[in-house]
């Protein structure tokens, strides 16, 4: 299994378009995944949970992938997060303060 921590850092969070883009991206994958989200545990190839857990910007998410090519769906997921589904972001340096 390996795992990373992450910021949401669109303007919007997880509303249904970039929850829908996570949804379809995760469904083709066949490791299985999870998002933890506070106490809340997600699965992610849906995405009534996804929208569900109300996921928005700021929000911390760990994520963890288990199965045959892990390492390769991990990075994928980051880059898709990370790259805000194409909409305006917020500096990362404004979400997490040390």
């Amino acid at each position: 299994m390996v795992e990373t921590t992450i910021y949401v850092r669109n303007k919007t969070g997880l509303h249904l378009r970039p929850a829908t883009e996570l949804s379809q991206l995760c469904s083709k994958m066949d490791s299985d995944i999870k998002i933890i989200f506070g106490e809340k545990v997600i699965n992610p190839k849906s995405v009534l949970m996804l929208m569900g857990a109300g996921i928005k910007q700021g929000s911390k998410l760990e994520i963890q992938v288990e199965g045959p090519n892990e390492a390769e769906h991990l990075q994928e997921i980051i880059d898709a997060i990370e790259g805000g589904f194409g909409e305006e972001m917020i500096p990362l340096e404004d979400i997490v303060k040390e």
